[in-house]
């Protein structure tokens, strides 16, 4: 610390940042604040260009991926359109399949039945179930190709 010859004492400081100007010349401004004259200043014709065209493309930008997007839809719905055909197509072709196992079933019940009246000894049996069990053994024969 110095004093002065009037009695005043002056500071010094090592960062003049954080000093406060002592000549009346010197004017601070703050960070936030810019000259009023920028301010309103309009922009160039280049600028105006520029800003002109970098709208324009992000408007085509935006056209482009909205276009690509409902494509993107539309090829999406087509795909759910082919694999519900494909879906259809296949549940058929399992039901086919699924009804021919079941007859070829019924068929072969059938035909272990029928094997189980041929194997019938009628000798032994009244009258009227040995007409019957004749006539079935008849039928299945006529059903199988033997005429009598």
């Amino acid at each position: 610390m110095q004093v002065n010859i009037k009695g005043q004492k002056n500071h010094f400081n090592a960062s003049p940042a954080s000093s406060t100007p002592s000549t009346p010349d010197s004017v601070r401004l703050g960070e936030d604040s810019e000259p009023l004259i920028y301010q309103d200043r309009p922009i160039g014709q280049k600028a105006a260009n520029e800003r002109l065209k970098r709208r324009q493309g992000k408007d085509k930008v935006g056209e482009v991926t909205v276009t690509n997007l409902l494509q993107q839809f539309r090829d999406t719905l087509i795909e759910i359109e082919d694999q519900k055909k494909q879906d259809r197509k296949l549940m058929l072709e399992q039901q086919a399949m699924m009804i021919q196992q079941s007859q070829e079933k019924q068929e072969l019940d059938r035909i272990k039945k029928e094997e189980q009246i041929m194997k019938i000894d009628i000798s032994n049996l009244d009258p009227i179930s040995a007409a019957y069990f004749q006539n079935r053994k008849l039928e299945i024969m006529q059903k199988r190709g033997f005429n009598f």
